[in-house]
């Protein structure tokens, strides 16, 4: 039986992680991020000054997103499921993303479901024409065309 801590201790838990994967995706951009026990997101500090995360992009706000859901499926060894949750992002944030999905895939399982196969695989993990699927990084990565794998 899996035992979770009280929500206001799993906002404990979490928020180190998140803050610094945060810091590290936005390159220190924003100087701390303000998480409650619940894992509410507060507000980000900017030149010394707290900002509400609604003035955060749209696509800083899923990327802010993701890092919740990679930290509390790490957390809780579970499988976590995406669906283009980084569409909003760009290159460089979506290369760090790449690396980081890939990183983490070694500990839990992640499902993304995606119409932009290219923001996720590097070209090496794409599926090559003629098959439904390629398996990359000794099995890590496996790539599923589902309009082929189904039609």
């Amino acid at each position: 039986m899996l035992t979770l801590p009280r929500q206001s201790n799993l906002g404990q838990v979490l928020a180190p992680a998140i803050a610094s994967r945060f810091q590290t995706l936005t390159q220190r951009r924003y100087e701390s991020l303000q998480l409650s026990a619940q894992l509410g997101t507060e507000g980000v500090v900017v030149g010394g000054a707290a900002r509400p995360a609604a003035r955060l992009s749209v696509g800083t706000r899923e990327q802010l997103s993701t890092l919740y859901r990679l930290s509390l499926a790490e957390y809780l060894q579970a499988t976590v499921v995406l669906d283009d949750q980084l569409v909003q992002s760009d290159d460089s944030r979506m290369d760090w993303f790449r690396a980081l999905l890939i990183e983490k895939a070694r500990i839990f399982q992640i499902i993304v479901f995606t119409c932009r196969p290219g923001d996720y695989l590097t070209a090496a993990s794409m599926v090559p024409d003629g098959s439904d699927h390629a398996d990359t990084d000794d099995g890590l990565i496996r790539a599923i065309d589902l309009e082929r794998a189904l039609g």
